[in-house]
């Protein structure tokens, strides 16, 4: 294990673990923290003599591709698409501990969006078995989708909380109307006003039970990805 590629994790878990503490904290990245961390994709210098060109071409892209269009529905933000160009151009050939063989010539930024879909995955099961229960009564299809990324709140709590969009929307009339999802330009602070207001109103109580989502920090995911694709690559 050479200093080069040290330095090369060891910046890339720096930037990954400071955008990761923002994206917890706020849910925002400003786009010129990205200029600041774009340097360290200097590595593919480095890395090129071990990589089959081909192969880290369509790793790299593919998982741009996805991503990309993961955030052009909305359910993604711009920050993932960013952290995972750079994370991939600069980590084009890693070293892992165990199954290496794919990651050193190429194969690391679908090794990594892989491993953080297996962690999210993950999460949205532990979900989805605390969840299951209280979808009864409503379509197969809704309860499903509800379960693993959704949970029943009191507006009182979601009233108090952040990050937590409401599922259960509510109009002036008191009209309810369960959705799947948010898209992530939406703001959590809005939705708390709103349903403020239809409180201060009396159309809902503050212990009237809403569906809302959590809106789910990825670049933590994506640390956690990329960690334990230093520990594994993609065993074959």
């Amino acid at each position: 294990m050479n200093l080069v590629y040290v330095l090369q994790v060891v910046f890339s878990l720096i930037m990954l673990s400071y955008v990761s503490w923002l994206d917890l904290k706020s849910r925002e990245i400003d786009e010129k923290i990205w200029l600041y961390f774009s340097p360290i994709v200097v590595f593919i210098l480095f890395d090129y003599k071990y990589i089959n060109v081909l192969l880290f071409a369509y790793s790299f892209s593919v998982t741009v591709v996805v991503l990309l269009l993961i955030y052009k529905y909305s359910l993604m933000g711009g920050a993932d698409v960013f952290a995972m160009s750079i994370l991939g151009l600069a980590n084009s050939s890693v070293r892992p501990f165990f199954f290496p063989k794919l990651s050193v010539v190429g194969l690391e930024p679908i090794t990594v969006i892989l491993y953080t879909s297996i962690v999210i995955s993950l999460s949205v099961l532990v979900n989805f078995v605390r969840n299951y229960r209280h979808t009864k009564g409503l379509p197969l299809s809704k309860r499903l989708v509800l379960a693993m990324s959704g949970r029943k709140v009191k507006v009182r709590d979601f009233l108090n909380s952040k990050f937590l969009f409401p599922l259960t929307v509510i109009d002036e009339s008191g009209k309810e109307e369960l959705r799947l999802t948010f898209y992530v330009d939406e703001d959590d602070k809005e939705w708390r006003e709103r349903y403020a207001e239809l409180v201060k109103k009396g159309v809902i109580t503050k212990d009237t039970v809403i569906w809302v989502a959590y809106g789910l920090p990825v670049l933590p995911y994506i640390t956690l990805g990329y960690v334990i694709s230093l520990i594994s690559g993609i065993p074959i």
